[in-house]
């Protein structure tokens, strides 16, 4: 089963974010769309998988908690870049994964 944050973060050029969200919970392929997860690698931060992965039922057994859903891989990126942004601009670091579980 999917984890997704608490206010999590929408492309505004996703028209029915509702929609988009419920396909990726049930495990359908939502072609263009892909998701901003908390990473489990201690390296990283956050990743961005496609909706084509979460169509996997191991995929999505394993899949980290859910931040933000984009339009396209370009969306994604500038998605993670504005998280991180908004993350140091309103704490003066960049503890992200505490910031986005207690928002």
């Amino acid at each position: 089963m999917l984890k997704w944050i608490r206010n999590y973060y929408v492309d505004e050029t996703i028209k029915d974010p509702g929609r988009t969200r419920a396909r990726i919970i049930v495990g359908k392929y939502v072609p263009g769309i892909y998701v901003v997860t908390l990473s489990d690698n201690p390296g990283n931060i956050l990743e961005i998988l496609s909706t084509a992965v979460l169509t996997q039922r191991g995929a999505r057994a394993i899949c980290p908690p859910i931040v933000g859903i984009a339009k396209g891989k370009d969306g994604a990126v500038q998605m993670v870049q504005d998280i991180i942004e908004q993350v140091y601009r309103e704490t003066g670091n960049l503890k992200i994964r505490e910031y986005l579980e207690n928002r």
